[in-house]
């Protein structure tokens, strides 16, 4: 009898879990947040210009200005729609732009444009963000000894060839429903996009 009754709790318990897991899994996104989606999708506009050969006019300053492109990598496995572009999976180098009063993200491949998309946010990143996302590993012996050998030569015979450290960049890729909502940060400031999906 005691059996009997273990087997019926754990299978009412059981049950009362999957019940809960569903209606938890369903409820993710707000239907107030999708409302929101749908309402930021509609206001974005899409780029009304061109880059003339696909080329971006302050690309060969950074490069001499940064030790490397300073542009986060981004790779996609999923087609992005944006109105009527559609941006397919592959390797992009995300680089945001100020044009016309707004801020626009552009998707490089092989340094030429491919798609420009407008961010409809844009927000100032907090200082310990980077520290919290990429903690500092202790360095070795010999880390230490080539970083103060680089810094040495660096401030003694190196003054015009030192180059800047490139900005700090993380990505944020998220599921929203019938979108993708995408944060690019990129220094001090965070840029959100969104996109629908294919």
């Amino acid at each position: 009898m005691a059996n009997l009754i273990t087997k019926i709790t754990s299978f009412v318990l059981v049950a009362l879990f999957l019940i809960s897991c569903n209606s938890f899994a369903n409820e993710n996104i707000s239907n107030s947040k999708l409302k929101s989606y749908d309402e930021i999708y509609e206001t974005l506009e899409e780029a009304d210009f061109e880059y003339i050969f696909g080329l971006d006019p302050y690309q060969a300053d950074e490069y001499t200005k940064y030790m490397y492109a300073p542009y986060p990598l981004f790779r996609t496995g999923v087609n992005l729609v944006f109105k009527s572009k559609k941006i397919p999976p592959g390797y992009y180098l995300l680089t945001p732009r100020e044009k016309n009063g707004k801020t626009w993200i552009l998707f490089k491949e092989n340094g030429k444009i491919s798609f420009v998309v407008p961010a409809y946010k844009e927000e100032t990143v907090l200082e310990t963000f980077y520290e919290e996302k990429f903690p500092h590993p202790k360095p070795s012996l010999y880390q230490k000894v080539r970083d103060k050998t680089m810094g040495f030569i660096g401030t003694k015979w190196g003054h015009k060839n030192q180059r800047t450290p490139i900005p700090k960049a993380y990505i944020e890729f998220n599921d929203a429903g019938i979108y993708w909502d995408m944060i690019l940060y990129y220094g001090n400031k965070k840029y959100y996009l969104l996109f629908k999906k294919d």
